[in-house]
């Protein structure tokens, strides 16, 4: 079964622009091997005086086996993360537009 889902990464603790820009390129070859990354766009920008990476679905995903698709993303995310940046922080959020 399919379900309609929003996604939304975020990244912080990061040490400035340069590892920001290599976390960007490690998210998009994640996207990339998931098939989504002309769906979720991501980028660098700034926050409070620090740099972040973040990025959304501009519309929702349509996603066979949700339930067993999610967990290896997220994990696939923090790995791709961790690799280049071992001390951010990445979050994952998920929508449900159905549910609204």
């Amino acid at each position: 079964m399919s379900v309609n889902i929003e996604l939304a990464l975020f990244v912080d603790g990061l040490t400035g622009r340069e590892q920001a820009w290599e976390v960007v390129h490690a998210l998009a070859a994640v996207l990339r091997d998931e098939r989504i990354d002309d769906e979720v766009g991501i980028g660098v920008g700034e926050l409070d005086g620090e740099f972040i990476v973040s990025g959304e679905s501009e519309y929702p995903l349509v996603i066979t086996r949700f339930y067993a698709w999610r967990p290896a993303f997220e994990r696939a995310v923090t790995e791709a993360v961790g690799k280049v940046a071992p001390h951010a922080r990445p979050a994952v959020e998920w929508g449900y537009p159905d549910e609204r």
